[in-house]
């Protein structure tokens, strides 16, 4: 009886200094991650004269212009460098956001963008007298770059990794988790494909429960585009917009059909897991 007891005692006491010892490799375990509110305005970092040096930078073949060009620019690197405290950013699971006055949100990994030569360009050098900028023809449409134009010096206009965007306005930290978390299908593999093409090809436009761009349509809260659209029709428009609609915004996005009908069916998954959006 005396050997049970003490066999107790001796286990208790090993539980006890091993739960000690976890909790003292815990405490000493630093968790460093994006604040979610990790925001950069360019426009008020620019009328507050915050941007940093001006330089003229030359980018071959520009993927908006489709040739040679010259910019007014300064470095977008050492401008994030200097607004943000990167030691207290958990830069591998970290995405940067580039929010476009018209809503468009095009995203890419911290991390890639922290490996390459960036500019923000706010002048064109070629642009015609009394212009900041050549004219971009777009779908029949006249724009310009203003305010800023998104360059790169050192990577290939054909790597679709790196983002271009012009009329950004600014630029957002956010969570690689964030969107996963709020937008994953957990329990439907049929649905999970369909995510999968959703994050590449749409979230940068759209938003489902206000995540997402904003230059396209909100496509879930109050009502899903699923719950009013016919679904073959919804399908056909996805692989072939301009087929239903005069100079649509919307781009060919270059996937098949099945591929489409599986956005479609992430899209009435999502119909189901509807969130209100606090504006």
């Amino acid at each position: 009886m005396k050997t049970v007891k003490t066999h107790l005692i001796l286990s208790c006491l090993i539980f006890c200094f091993l739960s000690c010892d976890k909790q003292k490799e815990h405490k000493t375990e630093q968790t460093v991650t994006v604040q979610p509110e990790m925001v950069l305005d360019l426009v008020a970092l620019q009328t507050k004269n915050k941007l940093g040096k001006d330089t003229v930078v030359t980018v071959i073949n520009d993927p908006v212009y489709h040739k040679t060009k010259k910019y007014q620019a300064v470095d977008a690197l050492l401008l994030l460098k200097k607004e943000v405290d990167l030691s207290k950013v958990d830069i591998k699971n970290t995405l940067i956001v580039f929010e476009c006055i018209d809503g468009y949100k095009p995203e890419m990994p911290l991390e890639l963008f922290l490996k390459t030569k960036s500019f923000l360009a706010f002048k064109d050098v070629d642009a015609p007298k009394g212009s900041n900028w050549e004219k971009i023809l777009k779908n029949g449409n006249e724009m310009n770059a203003d305010p800023f134009y998104l360059v790169y010096t050192s990577v290939s206009a054909d790597n679709q990794e790196y983002k271009w965007p012009y009329n950004v306005i600014k630029f957002h930290l956010e969570s690689k988790n964030k969107n996963i978390e709020a937008l994953q299908p957990k329990d439907d593999k049929t649905a999970m494909k369909g995510f999968g093409l959703y994050q590449k090809h749409c979230i940068t436009c759209h938003a489902i429960n206000g995540i997402g761009g904003e230059m396209g349509p909100e496509l879930n809260y109050p009502k899903s585009v699923t719950e009013y659209w016919k679904e073959n029709e919804l399908v056909d428009y996805i692989v072939n917009p301009a087929s239903f609609r005069n100079k649509v915004k919307m781009p060919t996005l270059g996937i098949t059909k099945q591929e489409s009908q599986n956005i479609v069916d992430y899209l009435k998954y999502m119909s189901e897991k509807k969130a209100e959006i606090r504006n």
